[in-house]
């Protein structure tokens, strides 16, 4: 990826997806779909199922052999080519909650975070693969409006709160968690009902200090319990207070 030409916001591209394209739904199958916490947590809120039966049917789960950390990825259909459980032939039936790279292609996105500072910088490339023909169509973008169009805002916030895990395992010197670290890592990040229950339960007061208020918007704010949960398992596995 290092190689491939950068964009920057105000740099355009010419590309776009419907169903009058002769490759339509063709980017929707035999893929390593890995799917982030609040990819998770959209879905399973669009499906009205549990984080647990979300995670039960549509997932599989394994151990990064980069970051050493548990990876989840979306279920192909083996019967059907390996196609995506979510596409019909007119379309993404989860389109509006779709996952953030789904959102994001056919760009590409790295963000890296220098210690101190609380924004990413990012910067953005052109995945261009031969099978596709959105790029052969006139509407022009700039990546700026690609982002704004697709809703990547909060997706890319996400995402950078987990990239932080990563740099924290790497630094710590772990090559793996161990079992009881990964059961803790995928509670506070992708079973997020669960995780829930165990906040409320209070069994986390154990060891952590909440206050009333926070108690409260955690309660009602799922994105708000993510985040916290992030936070948690920053401190309770690395001891990052940040």
């Amino acid at each position: 990826m290092e190689d491939l030409p950068k964009l920057q916001l105000d740099d355009t591209f010419r590309f776009s997806c419907h169903p009058g394209i002769r490759c339509f739904n063709q980017c929707c199958r035999d893929l390593n779909q890995y799917l982030t916490p609040y990819d998770i947590l959209r879905l399973k809120n669009r499906l009205g199922l549990s984080s647990k039966q979300f995670l039960n049917q549509h997932t599989v789960c394994h151990i990064g052999p980069r970051s050493g950390l548990p990876v989840v990825s979306l279920k192909m259909l083996k019967e059907d080519d390996l196609k995506c459980p979510f596409v019909s032939p007119a379309g993404c039936t989860v389109y509006e909650d779709r996952p953030g790279s789904c959102r994001t292609y056919p760009l590409g996105r790295m963000a890296v975070r220098k210690p101190g500072e609380q924004v990413c910088q990012e910067s953005y490339f052109l995945i261009k693969e031969a099978h596709c023909l959105g790029f052969d169509e006139q509407k022009e973008w700039t990546v700026r409006e690609w982002k704004k169009d697709q809703g990547l805002d909060t997706y890319n916030e996400m995402s950078d709160l987990m990239m932080d895990i990563v740099s924290l395992m790497n630094r710590s010197g772990k090559t793996r968690l161990t079992d009881e670290e990964n059961e803790i890592f995928c509670m506070a990040c992708y079973d997020l009902d669960r995780f829930k229950d165990f906040v409320f339960e209070k069994r986390l007061g154990e060891s952590v200090s909440i206050e009333e208020s926070i108690l409260e918007l955690l309660r009602k704010d799922e994105v708000a319990l993510m985040k916290f949960g992030i936070k948690w398992i920053k401190w309770r596995l690395f001891g990052n207070k940040g």
